[in-house]
């Protein structure tokens, strides 16, 4: 049995697409159909049935995926260890990451990383957007907030603590609310367009309280613009309105309720072994990391 035959049929079912898979290894897709071909006419089985709209795994297929993936990872993984120790790291990243920790977080990060690794290319798109790493050929995704892809492993990076603000205009119109249940009378700013309520870790269980979001934004930056136009209650990292507090243009409320931090993960696809320079990567951004001002 062909080891690279069986490499290529793994990459095709890991992208549920020939064409996808000849696309991310840089090859014809005609090469890659008669490879598997020919690795099915060695083995004796049809390993794969083929429509013109989806693939889908025979019974021996799906046995030889099971078994020869993991062992393939891991034979990649050795082989890139053992490479990473010889040669100066180079290629290119492809890292995705919302705007905001583009901007406030990981600047020094990216920038300290390409000096000490002159030879790799970095390409980011700062996106809130889920984006789906195999099938954009994504090598990281850095995520703020609850996990839902069970596809995708990661490590956390950190956590983002956070409280409620409002302007302080705002107050003077329509008072302080006193606890949690006061905010579903309340205009209140969400950093999510997914947000419902607002969780805190010392009242009603830690779970959401019926909030009545005015505005929700995909943006905490937005959000801090009408925070600071009087417009409502906003729920922000801490060091991020520092000098509006300072300057007096916002005031903390529900101070004696402790909203729950927000976690960073770094995410890469569980089908694959970690790329060398992802690994390089995180390891450097956690150490960066560690004493910046909006984590703990």
């Amino acid at each position: 049995m062909n080891l690279n035959d069986v490499r290529l049929f793994i990459r095709v079912i890991e992208h549920n697409s020939f064409t996808a898979a000849a696309d991310k290894l840089g090859i014809q897709k005609s090469t890659i159909s008669r490879r598997i071909a020919q690795l099915e006419d060695e083995l004796g089985v049809r390993l794969l049935q083929r429509t013109t709209r989806k693939l889908s795994l025979t019974s021996e297929g799906q046995d030889l995926f099971q078994r020869c993936q993991p062992l393939l990872d891991e034979l990649e993984a050795v082989e890139d260890r053992v490479v990473s120790k010889q040669a100066v790291p180079k290629g290119r990243l492809r890292i995705t990451m919302p705007p905001e920790m583009g901007i406030f977080i990981m600047n020094d990060v990216i920038a300290g990383f390409m000096k000490m690794y002159p030879l790799i290319q970095i390409d980011i798109e700062l996106s809130s957007r889920l984006v789906d790493l195999v099938e954009e050929g994504i090598d990281l995704a850095l995520r703020v907030g609850e996990l839902t892809d069970s596809s995708l492993i990661g490590r956390k990076i950190a956590d983002v603590n956070i409280k409620l603000y409002a302007g302080t205009g705002y107050l003077q119109e329509q008072g302080e609310p006193k606890t949690p249940n006061d905010l579903l009378t309340h205009h209140c700013l969400g950093g999510a367009l997914s947000d419902q309520g607002w969780g805190f870790d010392n009242w009603n269980g830690g779970k959401p309280v019926p909030t009545n979001f005015k505005v929700r934004a995909n943006s905490i930056s937005f959000c801090r613009e009408l925070l600071i136009k009087n417009l409502g209650i906003a729920r922000l990292p801490v060091t991020f309105c520092v000098d509006d507090l300072e300057a007096g243009l916002i005031k903390e409320v529900l101070s004696d309720y402790q909203a729950p931090s927000v976690s960073i993960h770094a995410l890469y696809p569980s089908r694959r072994h970690l790329n060398p320079k992802v690994r390089l990567f995180i390891d450097f951004m956690i150490e960066s990391l560690k004493e910046h001002p909006w984590l703990s």
